[in-house]
């Protein structure tokens, strides 16, 4: 039988049953140390919600009541709030304690030493299987001696060995030295030629002043060599090897040449340069003597254009003779400014057959010059027979007087005449 008894403000309820679906819902999802305290809270709540709805209690004292009552959670929820923190912090410091050797940090630790002690093994050279120590090994195999660098480079830096870059760099070498020595060579090569060429031009600077000095030769006529004097055009023109002064004061400028081939025309032209050396030498007239049958083929032996002469001339004078002939009087016309009338056909038939004579001249002489070398050809063939002849007859004589010598004087006498004698 349910008893409720008052004592008072605590009120104890015996033996009651309570059929309500949201009161069970409410305590069966609490422990069941706390569901008395929750019963307990309820009847708290609902006895005040009854006293708010008119049962004529103060308010006021509802009001402490409740506020007792929300004190009383709140407390209790701090209470357990603070047990789990507690709790927390323990199972916190657990987990993370470096002392421990179960936490999570001192595990980190020993696999970090661990990870540590191995990383710095793999990197000490004292360890044979370390990185380093395999490292140093695989550099002393190939910088150590008797290494495949030393043996690399031994290859190809012996000069001897058939490929290496020493013995291609010496090679090399030895090439750019022997184009240099033939370079030297050739350039000694052109200035000796040089030299040889300067050399035959004064040798024929000599002879054709021979060839002048006789050709005037008790005519009244003057010769100066003034192929190294400066002239009128200044002292770096030396054009104008010769000048030949005529008994009438005029004067002739002679430019000597002993080159393979002489131009015509043009800046570097024979004719051009005949007018410098007329002007350099205050001349009237000018004549180019050549060595050798170097001018143009229209030019041949003989040409004559305007106030210019050329000729050919190797050194004996006959050209030069008629050039300078030729050269008086054209310039005796001018000194009597053709005051008289000339027959210009007359004057170029001879002219014409002057230069027949000279190329016929020439041709003679050079056919002349052959005959002379294949006489000398052949003299000097003879003078070699000449030679063999007294040197098999020297030899004949010595056996025979060496054969007289061992036999006695009954030995028969050795005939020396041929079967057909």
């Amino acid at each position: 039988m349910e008893q409720i008894r008052i004592s008072g403000n605590a009120v104890t309820i015996e033996g009651i049953e309570v059929d309500d679906g949201v009161l069970a819902e409410l305590l069966s999802a609490q422990p069941d140390e706390r569901r008395p305290d929750m019963v307990r809270r309820v009847l708290e709540v609902g006895a005040r919600g009854l006293l708010t709805m008119g049962l004529g209690i103060d308010l006021a004292a509802v009001d402490a009541r409740v506020r007792r009552s929300v004190d009383e959670v709140t407390g209790q929820a701090r209470e357990q709030v603070e047990q789990v923190l507690a709790a927390a912090r323990q199972a916190f410091g657990e987990h993370f304690d470096p002392d421990l050797r179960s936490s999570v940090v001192a595990r980190a630790l020993d696999e970090f030493t661990a990870w540590r002690d191995g990383f710095l093994r793999s990197f000490n050279p004292d360890f044979a299987d370390s990185h380093t120590a395999r490292f140093l090994d695989q550099v002393n195999d190939l910088l150590g001696a008797d290494g495949m660098l030393e043996v690399r480079l031994r290859g190809v830096l012996d000069p001897d060995a058939d490929g290496s870059a020493l013995a291609r760099l010496s090679e090399s070498i030895d090439a750019r030295f022997a184009e240099l020595r033939d370079l030297l060579m050739q350039e000694r090569g052109k200035q000796v030629e040089a030299d040889r060429g300067t050399r035959k031009g004064f040798e024929y600077e000599d002879a054709i002043e021979e060839v002048l000095r006789e050709s005037v030769r008790s005519s009244g006529c003057l010769v100066e060599r003034t192929g190294r004097v400066k002239g009128d055009l200044g002292s770096e023109t030396l054009v104008g090897d010769f000048v030949v002064t005529l008994s009438s004061g005029q004067r002739i400028a002679i430019e000597a040449k002993n080159a393979a081939r002489i131009n015509l025309t043009g800046k570097d032209g024979i004719l051009e340069e005949l007018d410098r050396a007329m002007a350099n030498r205050s001349a009237d007239l000018a004549i180019c003597v050549s060595a050798r049958d170097a001018f143009p083929r229209e030019v041949g032996p003989l040409g004559v254009y305007g106030e210019r002469i050329l000729i050919v001339d190797e050194g004996d004078g006959t050209m030069v003779a008629v050039a300078l002939r030729l050269a008086e009087m054209m310039l005796e016309q001018d000194a009597e400014h053709r005051t008289t009338e000339i027959d210009r056909s007359f004057l170029q038939d001879r002219l014409q057959r002057l230069r027949q004579l000279a190329q016929l001249f020439t041709s003679n002489r050079r056919s002349l010059t052959d005959i002379k070398t294949s006489v000398e050809n052949v003299h000097g063939s003879l003078e070699q027979i000449r030679s063999e002849l007294l040197f098999l007859v020297d030899e004949i004589n010595h056996e025979v007087g060496r054969s007289g010598a061992e036999e006695t004087s009954s030995a028969p006498v050795v005939s020396l005449r041929s079967e057909a004698g």
